[in-house]
């Protein structure tokens, strides 16, 4: 029985039969101990990159007492004008935490209106899942869109919630294909669009804070830019 312990696994398999994946060289190569935390936390993973994605990355955080975060997040170039898929998934004990958007990187994180109409219908055909739907909060949330998931579920919800993913990846893979590459002036403006967002990020985003807890403020910051951003 899948599981979201092989969220990542099935991420791999449905993009690489779509998309040609290049590996990126990162400046810290995975696997890597924090000396911060005495190498009780290791950071491991793959990231790639293709003709439309800069960094489409799959973390794995090994915490003490049985506990794995698995990051998955995919970063198109900004002469696509894409959104971001980010997906967060916490396994501790029994217990799953389930975090997954697509959102716009501009001041509209629902910049496509037909995408975030069929995330929402998917996500409305999982009832089940969705009595254990959070309400948004602040900080990086505040950058999500109206489809976010946000839950906390047991071992027993598991494959629901993986078939959920699957759905939003295979919807943004969809529009992916068809998405063309925009013009000078457009270019400038997603530019700009994006550097705001960045802000939000590097202030906000729990990955960037976990880094600069492990590695400290520089080497935090250098990791989590180059790992999710490719700067």
């Amino acid at each position: 029985m899948a599981t979201l312990h092989d969220v990542q696994k099935q991420a791999f398999s449905d993009l690489k039969s779509q998309l040609p994946l290049t590996p990126v060289r990162l400046k810290h190569p995975f696997p890597e101990r924090s000396l911060r935390m005495l190498g009780l936390i290791k950071l491991d993973g793959e990231v790639f990159s293709s003709e439309k994605f800069l960094r489409i990355v799959f973390l794995r955080i090994s915490l003490p007492l049985y506990v794995t975060v698995y990051s998955t997040f995919i970063r198109p170039r900004i002469a696509f004008d894409l959104p971001v898929l980010s997906c967060e998934v916490i396994c501790m004990g029994s217990q799953r935490v389930f975090v997954l958007d697509i959102h716009g990187v501009g001041s509209n994180p629902h910049s496509d209106p037909l995408l975030l109409a069929r995330l929402l219908s998917i996500r409305a055909s999982y009832p089940d899942l969705l009595t254990f739907q959070k309400k948004a909060g602040g900080g990086i949330e505040s950058i999500h869109s109206e489809a976010a998931c946000r839950m906390k579920i047991g071992q027993d919800m598991e494959g629901q919630a993986l078939k959920l993913f699957q759905e939003y990846l295979a919807a943004y893979l969809d529009l992916a294909a068809h998405q063309k590459p925009l013009g000078d002036e457009a270019l400038v403006a997603a530019q700009a669009e994006f550097d705001t967002y960045l802000k939000t990020v590097i202030n906000h985003d729990p990955g960037v804070k976990g880094n600069i807890m492990f590695f400290g403020r520089q080497g935090g910051l250098e990791r989590a830019l180059d790992i999710f951003y490719g700067i």
